[in-house]
């Protein structure tokens, strides 16, 4: 059986050459999805995890808690380098394992799928190496049109790993993902038939070898260009210099040359005219694709059921649902969010006892109408708490409503104790993630719910969390 890395730098692709491969029927082994496994409850990396950092980072019911873990260790680079130290073991070994009951199934090929494939030295693993790669413009483009980050977001999350040219450098086949997706999995399928072809590694082996080249899509061959004929020997030429029985008027030349220099100006501007609105046509149609493809509103009939439900302004809870899930109701974090709307266990938990839902199980979060409905209690809970401040509820379902209270209560961030400005808080995620729902939130009601905008007097610019204010009147 030949192991085949598989690995790219974030935005590049891989997961689309992933998902291939996996409709093709051949085993991937999910680098991210062993990590889940290792500190889902009763994981082998659990216990370990508690040892390093405390009870404080399990839930009420023993399971791991996965965003306190996270924000302990974002912003501490010892704390994050012991979490790696303490993961590493486990991750090889269960990935060793792995791979030997898939080479016991008699598979002639296992791909292993790793992000970190180089950093982590899961390369020694593998008899060959396959990176999806970008130039840096594309990969950079791509990635803030997927999730929403600034240039310097993008650019500072593109610095954190290998680059993809230096992934590149150090693969054994390069995949050039620049293309369509056909012409990506085009590339894919005959890197597959020259890996069928190739004898099986007992050991994986691996050599020094010239960074490899992005191994392009080859379009059909063009054309010939058509072949010029010449004048025959025979043919006579027109006789020159012969005598004119009649000269027009230097006048009437005049005259023809003028208007025709009109006709041509005429034409030409016109011409350009038609050339420049075309291309403002095709602009507006493409920003309009654009925003299509970055602002899709999924499940709208239960956003606007339960957000009239619990007195919301739909495109408020569309905007967060963008921002923690992208409309993906199977959507994980790292530290055990889920669902469209990212509901913790404990949170989700409270919720149901709140609501009084009888066999609640956590599993639900991943059901959208269970998800939504949730999500928009725990909004209107957060809205009468902020007195319906939009900048102090985003804040508070990222940062929580501790931490909110603290910047309410400083003049620096406050003028009146209820209504937030973003733009005076330190940078970091709770900015950056309130400041893109306020923009996402405006952004929804002028393309979906734009009767919202004549009850708040016609502004789109204007912020207002809802129809009605939660304290009662038309806001």
């Amino acid at each position: 059986m030949r192991i085949i890395g598989l690995t790219g730098s974030i935005a590049c692709g891989k997961s689309t050459v992933s998902a291939y491969l996996l409709s093709r029927g051949f085993p991937v082994i999910d680098g991210d999805r062993i990590s889940r496994e290792l500190t889902a409850p009763g994981g082998a990396a659990v216990p370990e995890i508690v040892q390093a950092f405390g009870t404080g980072v399990l839930c009420e019911d023993g399971t791991l808690n996965r965003r306190r873990l996270g924000r302990l260790v974002f912003n501490d680079p010892s704390a994050r380098r012991r979490l790696d130290e303490l993961m590493a073991p486990h991750l090889m070994a269960l990935t060793r394992r792995r791979i030997e009951e898939i080479r016991s199934s008699g598979a002639p090929l296992c791909f292993l799928d790793m992000p970190l494939l180089f950093e982590k030295g899961y390369n020694r693993l593998c008899d060959t190496v396959w990176t999806v790669w970008l130039p840096l413009d594309l990969q950079l483009s791509r990635l803030m049109a997927r999730d929403g980050y600034t240039r310097e977001e993008a650019m500072s999350r593109i610095r954190s790993v290998l680059s993809s040219d230096e992934k590149a450098s150090l693969a054994d086949r390069v995949i050039d993902n620049s293309g369509t997706p056909e012409q990506t999995l085009s590339v894919v399928a005959d890197l597959l038939d020259e890996e069928l072809s190739a004898p099986a590694a007992s050991s994986p082996v691996r050599r020094s070898r010239e960074p490899a080249a992005p191994v392009p899509y080859v379009p059909a061959k063009s054309q010939e260009p058509p072949v010029t004929m010449e004048r025959p020997d025979g043919a006579s030429a027109r006789q020159k210099n012969r005598k004119a029985s009649w000269r027009m008027p230097v006048w009437l030349m005049s005259s023809l040359i003028a208007a025709t220099a009109v006709l041509l100006v005429g034409i030409t501007a016109s011409l350009l005219m038609s050339a420049y609105l075309r291309t403002c046509e095709e602009q507006h149609i493409r920003e309009q694709k654009a925003i299509d493809a970055n602002y899709p509103l999924l499940y709208r009939d239960l956003i606007e059921q339960y957000a009239g439900e619990y007195n919301l302004a739909p495109a408020f809870v569309s905007a967060i649902i963008r921002n923690e899930s992208s409309f993906r109701p199977d959507a994980e974090s790292g530290v055990g969010a889920r669902g469209l709307m990212q509901l913790m266990p404990d949170t989700a938990e409270w919720i149901a006892g709140k609501l009084r839902v009888s066999g609640y199980a956590f599993e639900r979060m991943y059901d959208p109408e269970s998800n939504i409905r949730f999500g928009c209690w725990y909004l209107n809970y957060l809205s009468r708490l902020f007195l319906g401040d939009p900048a102090a509820v985003a804040a508070a379902y990222h940062a929580g409503q501790g931490q909110v209270k603290v910047w309410l209560s400083d003049p620096v961030h406050s003028d009146d104790g209820y209504s937030l400005r973003i733009d005076t808080l330190q940078d970091g995620p709770t900015k950056q993630y309130a400041g893109r729902v306020l923009r996402d939130y405006g952004i929804y009601r002028a393309k979906y719910f734009s009767e919202d905008l004549l009850l708040d007097g016609g502004d789109p610019s204007a912020v207002s969390f809802g129809r009605f204010s939660l304290l009662g009147g038309n806001r």
